[in-house]
This record gives C-alpha cells, sequence and structure tokens, in this order.
C-alpha cells in the first residue's frame, strides 16, 4: 500500500528505461539491450549495405547508435562473466557484419574490430569498464548526502546473515578488483585494498583521486588498458 492506493507486486519492473529484476542480476537487462540493440542495427542496414560510405564511418555511427542502446545504464550492472560473454557476441557479430567478414574467413575478432573502429577501437566490455569507472568518480564526487554516494558506502546492516551457497555477485566487488591496479604508487602501497582493510577504506581512497577530474580521467583509462 502507497497511501490509499495498493500496487501491486511484481517481480520485475521497468524503471527510467531499464529493466529492474530480483536479487539485482542484469542478465534479463541485457536480453532486452541487446534485442533494442538489434533493432538498431537493422534499422540502419541501408547505411552498412552502402557502398559509398568509408568504413570508418560505419564505425562511428555503430558506436554513437548502437553502443549507446547496448550499454544503456551499463554503468551500474553488476555483470558476470557469462554475462560478458554474450555482450562481446553480439558486437563481434554486429562488427563482421560492417565489414562483411564472415566466421568461415578466419580473421580474429581483433582485427575486425580495428578495420572498423580503428586502432584506438575498443571491445565492449572495456567500454564497459570505461563507463563504470566514470560513475565511480561521478558519484564519489557527490556531496555526502546523495542517494547514490549514501549507496555505495552502505555496509551490512546489524544483523544481517548471508544466505547458505554462493552469493550473488555485487557492484561493489568487480570495482574493487578492477581498481587494485591503483593500489600502489611506486613502492607505497595505498589503504583499501588488503584483506585487512575496511570494506569501504578502497572508496575512502579513491574518493581523494577522483576530486582531480584530469587526474581520475587518466586513472581510469590507464586501468582498462592491456597492461592490466
Amino acid at each position: 500500500m502507497i497511501g490509499s492506493e495498493a500496487v501491486e507486486r511484481v517481480d520485475r519492473f521497468n524503471y527510467l528505461g531499464s529493466l529492474i529484476s530480483p536479487c539485482g542480476l542484469v542478465c534479463d537487462e541485457i536480453s532486452a539491450r541487446t534485442q533494442k540493440a538489434r533493432l538498431a542495427f537493422a534499422n540502419l542496414r541501408h547505411l552498412w549495405r552502402g557502398r559509398n560510405i568509408h568504413l570508418p564511418t560505419e564505425g562511428r555511427v555503430y558506436c554513437a547508435v548502437v553502443h549507446s542502446v547496448l550499454l544503456y545504464c551499463s554503468e551500474t550492472w553488476p555483470v558476470r562473466v557469462e554475462d560478458i560473454h554474450r555482450l562481446l557476441v553480439f558486437d563481434h557479430r554486429r562488427l563482421r557484419n560492417i565489414a562483411c567478414i564472415f566466421w568461415d574467413y578466419r580473421v580474429s575478432n581483433a582485427v575486425v574490430r580495428k578495420r572498423v573502429l580503428g586502432k584506438d577501437g575498443k571491445p565492449i566490455d572495456e567500454v564497459m569498464k570505461l563507463h563504470q569507472l566514470r560513475w565511480l568518480g561521478h558519484v564519489l564526487r557527490m556531496s555526502n548526502d546523495q542517494p547514490p554516494r549514501r549507496a555505495i558506502f552502505c555496509g551490512v546492516g546489524v544483523g544481517w546473515k548471508k544466505a547458505r551457497g554462493g552469493q550473488t555477485k555485487t557492484w561493489h566487488k568487480p570495482m574493487k578488483s578492477l581498481t587494485s591496479g591503483l593500489s600502489h604508487i611506486y613502492r607505497c602501497r595505498l589503504p583499501g585494498w588488503d584483506l585487512r582493510d575496511d570494506s569501504n577504506r578502497w572508496l575512502e581512497t579513491l574518493n581523494d583521486m577522483t576530486q582531480n577530474r584530469l587526474q581520475w580521467c587518466r586513472c581510469i583509462h590507464s586501468l582498462c588498458s592491456p597492461k592490466f
């Protein structure tokens, strides 16, 4: 009940264009995103089939139209290995369609991506990581009373117990693992990523880094480079 109005209880619902599922999983959301991105790609079939348009131009249109639909709200996705695999498969198939390179041509996905998106083209999972790191910096620069910042620093409540079996993957765990590349500056270890550190200590350390936007931009690009 909300006031005097009865509200139906459902397992899934759409909120601001994103599909909210039980337990915070994004498998249903990724299915919905890929379906919408597939439709956006199909609506531009006249562009992909055109012979008077350069391949790099088609690549820029693909990133602007299809990638933006596919990765909508991906900043907050707690993705699993199988989720990333589905996104990569979708992306690789569309890039091959654009370049007219089929699977039996024995051309690697990296080569296809370079032909369509250029030498600086990133895999879809790296693009998503960049989005998540930018969102993390944006949240950490918020004031303490803002709901996103309060949610990210929220700890385990008093009396809460973990369910038996494997635990549901949260957004914190992959982000903490991804930013572990910033845990050392030369030979100095920064607090937050050691097992003995407090669960939110890494966020407090990153909070100081994110206040300088230029510095944080350099950090997130270095984290998503192949050396990490």
